[in-house]
């Protein structure tokens, strides 16, 4: 029984891991290789079996559930595996509730790099956490474990017969990058419905629709949740309209922000296809035909005031003065290294607090990016003044750091402005503010 127990136990040898097997799923290891090449690029996979009726997730889960989280342990001469993730399919859940991900069998692509690690066998571990779902969802961790023997020297890698044409046809099932597709387009507008609350249109132009309908899966927004995608063919390409609702409300539609997205169902020069893009996507009024403006809009001083460019001056202002009754911020030459006095130190307190409270109201008139960015760039002027108080002794290091101060504070309002929200009122033709959907 000890010797029965020591080998279960154990690492599996060659091409895949042991099963971890429950009721509603089996899940293993794999490698293509029986042995594997010991520089470049390696594939692995992830390969799940699901009971009928159970699926496990995409990276965006939809509105329920999570996509699954391998940590790979530390293996010499191997770099950072990277988890990929074939085109998803749709379900839908009771309640009106949708799901993105993969039902009967799936296997998810992963790759890394390997440097010339030693020995003849590399010891590969990862645990997985993953949740899989019919109606009710039932969450799942396990470690899986796999020792891959490598090429000696001279020699080449060598597939598995069995695993190799697994991994490459889930390999194969990928989207491709809309950027390496010839004859391929794919571009999103952000557009204001007015009443009827925003939408994203996406068009893909060069493809035409498969034998399925094409759909179009987005990833996560920390902006906007999603409604149902609907689709329509267009000459030479297809064309998403899926309604969004703002997480905040009440807030003002960027003039741009990201998106990312997945179409399937796609044929281009006769074969199936599944895409996937990350786009910066531009605003425009819904009752816009021509493509999307992307000039500046008009600044007039009233937007000026009204925007977060005082909001941002008064954030740095306080800043340096909270640096200052500090100390840490002096214009002499030669700074004191005496303790400051406790009336100073609380004054300087009160200021960082109003820094805070200017960042709050910032939060409402900058993106998300933007307002990171001020941050960081806050932060990276007190680093500079304190190191410039720290060089007392250096004048030419002095004067460097203090031109880096001054630079860093006058990026901040420059970022502001960048990143800044546009109020319905200066967005010519665009409806009023949002209200949330439903």
């Amino acid at each position: 029984m000890a010797i029965v127990l020591l080998l279960a136990s154990a690492p599996a040898w060659g091409a895949a891991s042991d099963w971890a097997v429950n009721d509603q799923s089996r899940l293993r290891l794999i490698s293509p290789y029986s042995t594997a090449p010991r520089d470049g690029e390696i594939h692995l996979g992830l390969h799940f079996k699901l009971a009928p009726g159970w699926h496990v997730y995409w990276k965006n889960s939809g509105d329920a559930g999570f996509p699954p989280v391998v940590v790979f342990g530390k293996a010499e001469g191997l770099g950072e595996p990277e988890l990929l993730w074939p085109a998803p399919e749709r379900f839908e859940l009771p309640g009106d509730l949708v799901a993105f991900g993969y039902d009967d069998e799936v296997v998810y692509p992963i790759r890394a790099r390997l440097r010339q690690p030693p020995g003849d066998v590399l010891k590969l571990s990862a645990d997985v956490d993953y949740l899989v779902c019919e109606v009710d969802c039932v969450p799942h961790r396990y470690t899986l474990t796999l020792d891959q023997p490598l090429a000696t020297t001279g020699q080449t890698e060598q597939p598995d017969p069995a695993t190799a044409p697994l991994v490459a046809a889930w390999w194969d099932r990928l989207p491709a990058s809309a950027t390496v597709l010839p004859g391929v387009a794919t571009e999103g507008a952000l557009v204001d419905g007015g009443a009827a609350g925003p939408a994203l249109e996406v068009r893909v132009d060069g493809v035409a629709p498969g034998a399925e309908r094409p759909g179009l899966f987005l990833e996560t927004h920390e902006a906007f949740d999603t409604g149902r995608p609907e689709v329509r063919a267009t000459d030479g390409g297809v064309t998403f309209r899926v309604p969004l609702r703002p997480k905040v409300a009440g807030r003002a539609l960027p003039r741009e922000t990201g998106f990312a997205w997945t179409v399937t169902g796609l044929v281009h020069d006769g074969r199936p296809l599944s895409l996937e893009a990350r786009r910066a996507v531009p605003l425009r009024a819904a009752s816009a035909e021509a493509p999307p403006d992307r000039t500046e809009p008009r600044k007039t001083r009233e937007s000026l005031v009204r925007g977060p460019m005082p909001a941002t001056l008064l954030a740095v202002g306080a800043a340096l003065l909270a640096l200052w009754l500090w100390g840490v911020l002096d214009l002499r030459r030669s700074p004191d290294e005496g303790a400051v006095r406790p009336g100073r130190e609380a004054l300087g307190f009160a200021a960082v607090a109003a820094v805070l409270g200017l960042l709050y109201a910032l939060s409402r008139q900058v993106s998300f990016e933007g307002l990171a960015w001020i941050e960081l760039v806050l932060l990276a002027m007190s680093l500079c003044a304190w190191l410039r108080r720290k060089a007392a002794d250096r004048r030419a290091l002095r004067f460097v750091l203090g031109l880096a101060v001054l630079a860093f504070a006058l990026a901040a309002p420059w970022l502001a402005d960048r990143n800044r929200l546009i109020p319905p009122d200066e967005a010519p033709g665009i409806a009023g503010r949002i209200e949330p959907a439903g």
